[in-house]
This record gives structure tokens, sequence and C-alpha cells, in this order.
């Protein structure tokens, strides 16, 4: 009995060595290193620091206009027109965007890729309802650009350029003075078949033409009628343009236009024309179909409602 003792005790002192996990080490080590590559370490603590800034960073609201942007690290700055302020902030970097106030177009604008910082940021608006702009500027270099808020006839509001172009988003240009030949509902299709998927552009002799977008030559060729040009815009967008008689050298195959910039121009004649195919997600739009749906209000009222701010 003691000696099975004995052995019991012997056999409870023996340890066998433990083990390094080595491949649970690389694993874990993998996936700190792929958390810390992604930015997923520093969206969590931005988002765990929103969240308790979120109280704080609404306390702005509840102050008058000046106290608000002194709130949010803005200056607070007047305009002509009466119960107008404004507010202006310094974003050194993109990261910074999360210090603005809780606005997510005025975020948006401060990190836009490829944007180069530091960047000015100017919000204007009724000071009555300071926190709802009107107006939003962004200086970007020596570049300043204004962007409007616009009540719509279905009383929502959305964002529009100077030239009255929703944004973001595209805002194409007319290629031509003057504008399309209208297609309505009841339009007569007989004998102008080839108008089903054109459009038709028609002007006085050897007025320029452009491309709607900024765009890319992917093939250029010619025929009966006149040159022909296929031109990638991006995002799935692409048009063509037939019938042009004179094209510009600068305009071949891999080039890369500006909308700026004429592609061409019509025939000297009193009277000229060419075609032009919108194509979206591989099928055709008609052209004033797609200026409607880009172009929001026109010119003439964003310029008013400059006027009325007295900027």
């Amino acid at each position: 009995m003691d000696s099975f003792r004995e052995y019991k005790s012997f056999k409870s002192e023996w340890k066998s060595k433990k083990r390094i996990p080595i491949l649970r080490v690389l694993f874990v080590l993998i996936l700190l290193y792929a958390g810390y590559a992604s930015g997923t370490f520093y969206k969590a603590y931005s988002a765990v620091e929103n969240f308790f800034r979120h109280e704080e960073e609404k306390a702005y609201i509840d102050v008058s206009w000046r106290e608000g942007c002194s709130m949010t690290t803005g200056e607070a700055f007047v305009i002509k027109k009466k119960f107008w302020g404004g507010c202006a902030w310094t974003v050194p970097s993109s990261r910074a965007s999360v210090y603005l106030p809780d606005n997510p177009f005025l975020r948006y604008l401060a990190s836009v890729p490829g944007t180069s910082y530091p960047l000015k940021i100017y919000w204007i608006a009724d000071t009555s309802d300071f926190w709802n702009p009107g107006m939003v500027g962004v200086k970007r270099d020596s570049l300043l650009s204004w962007y409007y808020h616009f009540r719509m006839e279905d009383s929502s509001f959305a964002w529009v350029t100077a030239d009255g172009c929703r944004y973001p988003g595209a805002c194409p240009r007319n290629p031509l003075s003057g504008g399309a030949l209208p297609i309505p509902d009841d339009f007569d299709f007989h004998g102008r078949e080839n108008l089903l998927l054109k459009d038709l552009f028609m002007g006085i002799g050897e007025a320029p033409v452009f491309p709607i977008l900024p765009a890319r030559v992917l093939s250029v060729s010619e025929d009966s009628l006149g040159y022909k040009l296929f031109l990638d815009h991006g995002g799935n967008l692409f048009s063509r343009i037939s019938g042009l008689p004179y094209l510009k050298p600068n305009v071949v195959v891999g080039a890369q236009i500006e909308s700026s910039e004429p592609i061409g121009s019509l025939s000297p004649k009193d009277e000229s024309f060419f075609f032009l195919e919108v194509l979206r997600n591989g099928r055709f739009v008609r052209w004033d179909e797609f200026y409607r749906e880009t172009h929001l209000v026109e010119e003439c009222d964003v310029e008013r409602f400059r006027m009325d701010l007295g900027i």
C-alpha cells in the first residue's frame, strides 16, 4: 500500500513541457497587421470617439450662430445681406473632416478623393436657421467653388453648382450652341428612322463642337457623312458623335479631352448638323432627358440667388 502511494506521488510530480502555439500566434499577428494596414483600427477609434463626442458635437446647434461657429473651430464672418452670416473652417487633412459640423455634404466636400490640403470651407446661411446652409464654398489652392442649396418643386432640397447641375454628379454641357432637335412623344420618325437612337444637332456654319463631358477617345473613323468618334466619359457613360465635318488634329485614339476644348466644327454653310448618341449603362438616353436630369435649375436662377445674398 505504501509503495502504491509512493508510485502515485511520483507520477503526480511529473510535468510535461508546454509547446508555444506558433501557428496561432502567426495568425493573430497577420490579423493585427491587416487591421492596421486597412485602417480598420483607425475607423474603430473614430467611431468610438464620435460616439462619445455626439452630445457635445450637437451642442453648437443650441447657441447663437457665432458661438456655434467658434465651438466647431470655425471663424465667423458677416455678409452684406441682413440676417445672414457665415463660418469658415481650415481643413488640414481628410481625417480632420470629422471635426466639422455634423453635415454629410460638408464632410463630403472636405474629403473628396484627390483633394489637395489644406483647404478652406465657407458656410453661409440665415442666422435664424444657421445650420441649414444656403451656400457652401470650397477653396482648393487658388480655386474657389460654390455650391447652392435649392428647394425643388417637390419641396425637397438639392445641392447644385453655378451651372445649375446637381452635385455631386455629372455636369454635361451642350455640344453645340442651340441644342438638339426636339423629339416630342408624337414625333413622326417616318423617313427619319436614324433619329430613333440618335439626336440631331443643327447650327450655323463653322460653329465649334464640344464633348459633353471630359472623355478619353476610344475610336475615330470616317464615312461619307463625316467623322465618327466614340468617347468614354467614365462611370459607364459613353457618347458617339457622327457626321462631324471637321475634326481637330489632337483628337486621336487614346487622347484625353476636356469639355471646354472643341473637338471639331460644322461645315461652312448657312446650316450644318451632326448626330449624338448618349449611352448610359449600355442604353441610349435622349439628350434632352439626360440634360434635364443633371441640370436641376437654370444658371440665371443661381445668379439671382447669389445676387439676393449680396455675393
